[in-house]
């Protein structure tokens, strides 16, 4: 019988799904839409004490790859509070509240984790990972004083004294959110050691969308005249994601660690529990293909484990951290390519590759072939790019 709770730093959950801090989750409305769609848990939008300036949300969406977004709708605290309770009072959900403090001022951090804990909220998301906010500005040689968002969680000492301060200020769990743009195994080390009752990452590496090659090099954003730099998120981030929830899996085996980054559907999930996640966010799907692609992963999920034979996430998870070794230990095999004529189009993918001549192409039946096996060095991205599967890697 699969059974899919889970307890995730004291918070004890029905399902390991939780929506990730955003737009999806800045409005009740939207909010009540994650429980009727089968959502554990979300992660109310950033709030602040003050919210430090004007932002709405404008993104470029490329459909497969990347999901940018410069900035978006933030929280003040008084907003965040009034959003908590009533998600508290009116769904079965629990609130994990997104905020982020002034800087490197202690007192505000913990005051307004304080404020969330009076609300409601039954864990804090320590956001130092935006890269929207603070490291955008160091970037670009602007004078900032304050440690926010990215810049501060790139290092570990202050990330450490900020989760002790907040520990020691709250009873609820405290919760760190990373980025890829610091060393995560190291930063969720030093959380632990403040206190943290769980990390998670990834948060969005800051990105540059292309421009306008027709209209003098301006943004291609519809609702703005400029633009800056933009976090992105969406399946291209997925293997970023992926290896530092392993890293830090690695580092901290006992962390609970909520694991996401374009993650899109349940046989990704399942990889990223592998990897070491206790809980797993999701976001760019949601924008998407709304909260109704949930059903569909915990649909898939449960299948899977019961053809697994698994009947708890325990069962599976980290199981893919035993495969990963340094590359002087990388263990390999003969393996050649097959082409299956009956599935082979014609398309000539793996014959044009630039990189290989190991395929040739039959004018006269219109298929690929192996002509030059002796060439072949194994890479296998002619197996990877054929569409039909008409190629198989065969060990020798």
């Amino acid at each position: 019988m699969v059974n899919l709770n889970v307890n995730f730093a004291g918070l004890e959950l029905k399902n390991p799904f939780i929506a990730a801090s955003s737009e999806l989750t800045d409005e009740f409305d939207k909010i009540r839409w994650a429980e009727d769609f089968g959502a554990s848990a979300i992660c109310t939008k950033l709030a602040f004490l003050e919210v430090p300036f004007y932002a709405r949300p404008y993104h470029i969406f490329e459909k497969g790859g990347g999901f940018y977004s410069p900035s978006g709708h933030r929280l003040g605290v008084e907003e965040a509070q009034e959003l908590i309770r009533k998600t508290k009072e009116q769904t079965d959900l629990k609130v994990i509240a997104n905020m982020m403090g002034p800087g490197e001022n202690l007192d505000g951090w913990v005051k307004l984790a304080q404020m969330l804990e009076e609300a409601g909220s039954d864990m804090v998301e320590l956001n130092m990972s935006c890269p929207n906010v603070g490291l955008m500005a160091k970037k670009m040689n602007v004078d900032v004083t304050d440690e926010l968002g990215a810049h501060l969680g790139k290092n570990p000492t202050l990330a450490r004294e900020v989760c002790r301060a907040i520990s020691d200020g709250i009873t609820i769990p405290v919760m760190a959110k990373m980025t890829p743009e610091g060393p995560c195994d190291v930063v969720a080390e030093g959380c632990q050691q403040g206190g943290a009752a769980a990390v998670s990452g990834i948060n969005c590496p800051m990105s540059l969308p292309g421009c306008d090659i027709y209209d003098g090099g301006k943004p291609l954003y519809p609702s703005t005249h400029n633009q800056s730099f933009a976090g992105i998120c969406g399946p291209w981030i997925r293997p970023l994601a992926f290896r530092h929830v392993a890293q830090m899996r690695m580092k901290c085996p006992d962390l609970p660690i909520a694991g996401g980054g374009g993650i899109s559907n349940w046989q990704q999930s399942v990889q990223m529990v592998m990897y070491g996640a206790t809980v797993l966010t999701y976001c760019t799907l949601f924008y998407t293909d709304g909260y109704k692609a949930l059903p569909k992963i915990e649909k898939g999920m449960r299948e899977w484990m019961e053809e697994m034979g698994h009947e708890t996430l325990d069962d599976f998870r980290n199981i893919a951290l035993e495969h990963i070794v340094t590359p002087q230990k990388v263990d390999y095999f003969d393996a050649y390519p097959v082409i299956d004529e009956e599935k082979c189009n014609g398309c000539k993918v793996c014959v044009d590759l630039g990189h290989c001549e190991v395929m040739s192409f039959d004018e006269k039946s219109k298929k690929a072939h192996v002509q030059l096996k002796d060439k072949c060095y194994m890479c296998g991205v002619c197996y990877w790019l054929c569409k039909r599967k008409a190629i198989t890697m065969e060990a020798v």
